[in-house]
């Protein structure tokens, strides 16, 4: 797997953008000259394998109350008055005049007319309320749209070509990736999720020399993050450098993310350097966090035969051997230091 997708499995396994965890696989190059024949072979191949450790969402109708058609009326046809004489006497008062009746000519006989329902006039003083049509609504002015383009604040606008950078990598279009994540940087430069890309970017590439800028960078600007020191470290020590990785890495100690990895890296260049007693300190740490690191072991044997303490590396070296997982080269190392007197 290649650096960039290492770096990309290991962001993408945290919150963005969280602390760096881990960090990045560097190729191994030969470096140191032997300081002493004891160390040759096994203190070079400890400090590679140390630099080569892992990098990483309607209107209510009206109803038409359908006013309940009126219920035919029957209009009975006013009766034929009688004949006057017909009326029986009655004493009327002297002060009343009579009224006389009306005179009605008698129709000529024909067939009954059938009844028809007249309409049920409305009472008086009884105002009825008839479906008017609905006072004219003036058109709503339709409203007026306007787009405004709101610019992106700096944080967002770096997220923003990261996130588009992270898409170019993953079809495999790291030279495209490039000016993006740069330019994410120069927009917001603590953005660590993008700096550590950029740093896979040109580690892959083979520009080292860059990519120990970017993480100097990184360094100023986000200091409480260890994976920046470590990182750096890890390409100082590749080239030949273990007094400079180990000034980095003692200069991060106070971070936050020193884990195992960072203690054993600082550790193997300390034997380097000869100053076994800081070595076997910070082996010690690293143990403490995974024990079953056999590489780490042989370290912690070679600092310890170092001061002299003997017992205490050769059962540094029978742990390391009851593993089984240490290369060859450090077996063949671990079984001759088992084996001298």
């Amino acid at each position: 797997m290649s650096i960039i997708n290492q770096t990309l499995r290991a962001l993408d396994a945290r919150d963005k953008p969280a602390q760096p965890q881990g960090a990045l696989p560097l190729r191994p190059v030969a470096t140191a000259r032997r300081r002493r024949a004891v160390w040759g072979a096994a203190g070079a191949g400890l400090l590679l394998a140390a630099v080569a450790g892992a990098w990483w969402a309607s209107r209510p109708q009206a109803t038409e109350v359908a006013a309940p058609a009126a219920a035919p009326v029957a209009v009975a046809a006013a009766p034929a008055p009688r004949a006057a004489d017909d009326l029986p006497e009655t004493t009327v008062a002297p002060a009343l005049p009579t009224i006389p009746a009306p005179q009605v000519a008698s129709p000529a006989p024909q067939a009954a007319a059938p009844t028809v329902p007249a309409a049920v006039a409305p009472s008086p003083g009884v105002a009825v309320e008839r479906d008017k049509p609905p006072a004219p609504v003036a058109a709503a002015a339709a409203p007026s749209i306007q787009k405004h383009d709101i610019p992106l604040s700096p944080e967002a606008a770096a997220e923003a070509n990261y996130r588009k950078a992270v898409a170019l990598l993953q079809k495999d279009r790291a030279p495209q990736a490039q000016p993006l994540l740069e330019e994410a940087l120069i927009l917001h430069p603590g953005h660590v999720a993008a700096r550590q890309t950029l740093v896979a970017v040109l580690v892959e590439s083979g520009r080292l020399a860059d990519a120990e800028g970017v993480l100097r960078t990184g360094r100023q600007v986000s200091p409480d993050h260890a994976w920046f020191a470590l990182s750096l470290a890890k390409l100082q020590a590749a080239r030949g450098d273990p007094a400079a990785a180990a000034a980095t890495l003692q200069g991060g100690l106070g971070a936050r993310g020193v884990d195992a990895e960072y203690h054993a890296l600082l550790a193997a260049v300390l034997v380097q350097l000869e100053k076994h007693g800081d070595a076997a300190r910070h082996y010690r740490a690293a143990l403490a966090l995974r024990p079953d690191e056999a590489r780490w072991w042989v370290g912690l044997g070679m600092a310890l035969a170092a001061q002299g303490n003997a017992q205490e590396a050769r059962a540094a070296y029978r742990r390391a051997l009851e593993s089984g997982t240490l290369p060859d080269s450090l077996a063949n190392f671990v079984h001759a230091a088992l084996q001298a007197r």
